[in-house]
């Protein structure tokens, strides 16, 4: 059979939902099923794969074909939850080739810290340091968010505008503890009370300037700068995701 389009499985899992009445449950609120539904169907292809073993997949051809149907399970209800939020075949796309991209930029070193044991319990950044580059920021936090080092954010806001902030690098407030004060407060201080119950030498700071390097500095706490900024800190970076690999080497 010739390889099918993206488009033309949307529309099969379209028309079989038409077929068999089930339009109505082609909306948002019911797309999470359909995610549950594809994981309980990778359960299933990952069951064959531990009863029957991998080779058996390659050699048997009954095996091989029981396999392929629960993958194509899958994404059966993949596509039902595609169509449930309304992501076309082209959106699809095109966030597919803009991934595949950025990934053929990466060198992916800084998922070794995943594997590694991170000395640092606590890594203490400002908003701005977030704000200026947040997909590294964002690629980062998830990164780290695998390991036991606790994120720390200082910031001169209130707490609600800080999230609104976050939210807007597509980060999680939730991904820290939040440290936050009005304009006139001491960034010593926010990076002191930063610090929460870890002791100095069990933690870091990203620091994006001179005033955040000096108070990480008064606090005791070692530092870790953009190479480019010429800040003179501890520890230099060239973007936010080699971070988790300096914590591991510290």
């Amino acid at each position: 059979m010739a390889d099918v389009k993206i488009s033309d499985l949307l529309r099969m899992q379209h028309t079989l939902a038409e077929t068999k009445g089930w339009l109505g449950d082609r909306t948002p609120e019911h797309a999470p099923m359909s995610i549950l539904w594809s994981i309980d169907e990778l359960g299933e292809a990952i069951a064959i794969i531990k009863k029957k073993g991998s080779q058996a997949i390659m050699d048997n051809e009954s095996v091989r074909e029981h396999f392929v149907e629960e993958v194509a399970d899958v994404f059966m209800y993949l596509f039902d939850m595609m169509e449930s939020y309304g992501i076309t075949a082209e959106e699809f796309s095109d966030a597919y080739v803009g991934k595949f991209r950025r990934n053929m930029g990466r060198d992916w070193v800084e998922n070794d810290a995943m594997y590694e044991k991170i000395p640092v319990r606590r890594l203490i950044l400002s908003l701005a340091m977030v704000e200026s580059a947040p997909e590294q920021a964002a690629r980062m936090v998830e990164v780290l968010s695998k390991t036991d080092v606790k994120l720390t954010l200082i910031a001169h806001a209130d707490t609600e505008r800080i999230r609104e902030r976050l939210m807007r690098c597509d980060i999680s407030p939730d991904a820290f503890a939040m440290i936050s004060a009005d304009f006139l407060a001491d960034t010593a201080a926010l990076m002191t009370a930063g610090l929460a119950e870890d002791a100095p030498d069990a933690a870091a700071a990203l620091v994006l300037d001179p005033e955040e390097k000096m108070a990480a500095v008064q606090a005791g706490i070692r530092t870790i700068s953009f190479a480019a900024d010429g800040l003179g800190t501890d520890y230099t970076c060239g973007d936010l995701t080699e971070v988790a690999n300096i914590l591991a080497a510290m």
